[in-house]
């Protein structure tokens, strides 16, 4: 297959330096994580095309993220449901989709119908998710850099202390303020 990575399509966008939480219960992607965590700790997230049908499966679309798994927890003990926590490294183009070994079966209800094991089984040891070959995309230009961004979060604290000053509010401690609302400068939700 020859530096094939796995490919993850869910409703989710992951951006690079961004982290989210994932629930992983599917067969097809437990297997996919159990690959993942024995090699470089690395998949690739893209969003699902509802146009895009592969073996009965909704197919990614092209762009995606290359992500790695920070945090990987069994919830249940049992190896059927797992909590992650992923991090976004770098945009990807899908160049090369390789289509799981088996197309989707007609009851598919997991985690229960079919189990990993029978999916397993009938695959003969093949692959149940998604692969691609891919090529990773440049970095976005006309990306701010951190100091761009300080400069950007100092006018803009300035701004809003003149704002709220005019409406009679007093705004002493504008860090504090941020932290009692739980606002997240670093992060980005300011």
């Amino acid at each position: 297959m020859g530096n094939a990575v796995s490919i993850f399509p869910i409703d989710v966008v992951v951006y690079p330096n961004q982290t989210i939480p994932l629930r992983i219960f599917e067969p097809r992607y437990r297997q996919m994580l159990d690959k993942c965590m024995s090699e470089d700790r690395t998949f690739a997230i893209s969003t699902v095309n509802p146009d895009k049908k592969v073996g009965g499966w909704d197919g990614p679309n092209n762009i995606g993220t290359l992500v790695y798994v920070t945090k990987c927890e069994d919830l249940d003990l049992t190896g059927t449901n797992y909590y992650i926590e992923i991090l976004g490294k770098e945009r990807i183009e899908i160049i090369d989709l390789i289509k799981p070994q088996l197309d989707k079966p007609i009851i598919y209800n997991p985690p229960h119908n079919p189990s990993m094991q029978t999916m397993l089984s009938e695959a003969g040891g093949g692959k149940l998710y998604f692969q691609a070959r891919i090529n990773k995309l440049p970095e976005i230009e006309g990306q701010t850099s951190p100091s761009q961004w300080n400069t950007i979060v100092t006018k803009l604290k300035e701004r809003i202390k003149d704002a709220a000053k005019r409406m009679g509010v007093s705004f002493d401690d504008f860090d504090g303020f941020i932290k009692h609302n739980e606002l997240d400068i670093e992060g980005g939700s300011v």
